[in-house]
């Protein structure tokens, strides 16, 4: 809420706040709602186990995007039955976008855009319900969302907007002033404590502790960034999930039906992507990708579920992309991102040579650790044509692939059986991906949109 500065150096890239030297947290209140109890518990446990709590409360943390993201798949599922998609596909697809996007990754970090993601698809999910509450049920997953991100606000019109186009022919004023009422039934209690928070911490309700980078948004921005966020090797949404390629055949193939709700889905993600174009950041930090598009995510990845594969040819490309994505994804899950950032910045500063971008960096970096156990990374290992190599055991997280069972064992200091249960356990994710993938990717051949 308020915090003291530890490096000085630090104030020269925070946001700048009128009348204080003192750092805020840029994070919405919704994300301290949610790591509060959880930090407590860290704390006590710590406390009673006689182990430093950054190490107690990290562990902890690391596991808090689970439950959101199962809750984001549900509603992933329940959105393409809802649709008019069979049981079978539906579910497929839903196995799909987890396995084979950045889903994966960032269900397994303490980055908030799977709680994010789980909170927009529940929203989006209850405009299919035929309760005639169904917009109060859209105000809460709208006032969530908004909780743990204020920018989410600029989703709001489209929402309403969506709620007077699909009632239009039986629309009167009393009929939208209800909608209006249930659209803000929770959406407004939020924003009344929101004001009194930011007037609480800043003394102005539109101070939100974003500061001086409040108004980082920028038409050179877009210009620099909008090609890049879809192709780039650093930070492109389709390379980094490739599957989103065949996923994206599916917008010629959506029923007519529901061709007001796809025209919400669509508004969405232009004016999401739009939106992060024209905002400074280059992907959201140190992150895998493109950080600030995972929100957007399942929504591109939503047509996949309509289109037909009976034909052979068609089932033999969707297996290839599912086998390479796949790859992708469990070599982002299985190394650490801190690990690549640090290696490609000693390499380019011993060496001045240029290194590959983070995508094929990772990928290469999860080979070389499949056949090498020591922490002494050669810069051939990116594909950098030098002898150098770089020492990392002072990163006792860079050991082994980044798993909490295989750190486990480096705490308990076991490191020399580090290589070999690492792979064991990278056999055991292959066995359950395929036992539960192989089966409902059957039914998805052989199911057909009704």
């Amino acid at each position: 809420m308020l915090i003291d500065v530890v490096d000085p150096a630090v104030l020269e890239i925070a946001p700048k706040i009128d009348g204080t030297d003192k750092i805020y947290s840029q994070y919405g209140l919704g994300l301290v709602a949610i790591f509060l109890p959880i930090v407590c518990v860290g704390k006590l446990v710590s406390l009673a186990l006689a182990i430093d709590q950054r190490i107690v409360i990290d562990f902890l943390l690391s596991f808090y995007n689970v439950p959101f993201a199962i809750l984001g798949l549900y509603f992933f599922r329940s959105i393409l039955v809802r649709l008019g998609t069979s049981q079978a596909k539906a579910t497929s697809c839903m196995l799909l976008l987890f396995c084979c996007t950045g889903f994966w990754k960032y269900s397994v970090t303490d980055f908030s855009e799977i709680t994010q993601v789980a909170f927009l698809l529940g929203a989006i999910n209850s405009l299919l319900l035929e309760k005639r509450s169904k917009w109060k049920h859209v105000s809460f997953w709208c006032a969530l969302l908004v909780a743990m991100k204020l920018v989410y606000v600029i989703l709001l019109p489209v929402f309403f907007a969506y709620a007077i186009w699909s009632e239009f022919e039986k629309m009167n004023l009393k009929v939208l002033s209800k909608r209006f009422f249930d659209f803000c039934i929770f959406l407004v209690p939020l924003g009344i404590l929101l004001a009194f928070m930011n007037y609480f911490r800043f003394g102005s309700i539109l101070e939100t502790g974003y500061g001086s980078q409040a108004a980082s948004f920028s038409w050179d921005f877009f210009r620099r960034d909008w090609f890049d966020y879809l192709f780039s090797m650093q930070r492109g949404i389709l390379p980094y999930n490739p599957i989103l390629l065949i996923a994206s055949l599916g917008w010629f193939f959506l029923p007519q039906e529901n061709r007001k709700f796809l025209v919400l889905i669509s508004s969405i993600i232009f004016s999401w992507f739009i939106l992060m174009c024209f905002w400074k950041s280059l992907q959201g930090g140190y992150c895998w990708g493109n950080r600030l598009l995972i929100p957007i995510l399942p929504l591109l990845f939503l047509p996949l579920g309509f289109i037909s594969f009976d034909r052979k040819l068609g089932q033999l490309a969707l297996l290839i992309v599912v086998v390479f994505s796949c790859v992708i994804q469990i070599s982002s899950v299985c190394t650490k991102t801190h690990e690549v950032s640090v290696l490609r910045s000693e390499i380019h500063s011993r060496t001045k040579l240029d290194t590959p971008p983070q995508l094929p960096s990772t990928v290469r970096l999860f080979w070389h650790k499949l056949t090498n156990d020591s922490t002494v990374i050669p810069a051939s290992a990116l594909g950098v044509s030098s002898r150098e190599s770089f020492d990392l055991s002072s990163y006792e997280s860079f050991h082994g692939f980044n798993l909490w069972a295989v750190q486990g064992l480096k705490f308990m200091g076991l490191q020399h059986i580090c290589f070999a249960f690492s792979w064991i356990l990278l056999a055991l994710i292959i066995a359950i991906l395929f036992s539960l993938g192989y089966p409902y990717l059957l039914l998805f051949f052989k199911s057909q949109n009704r």
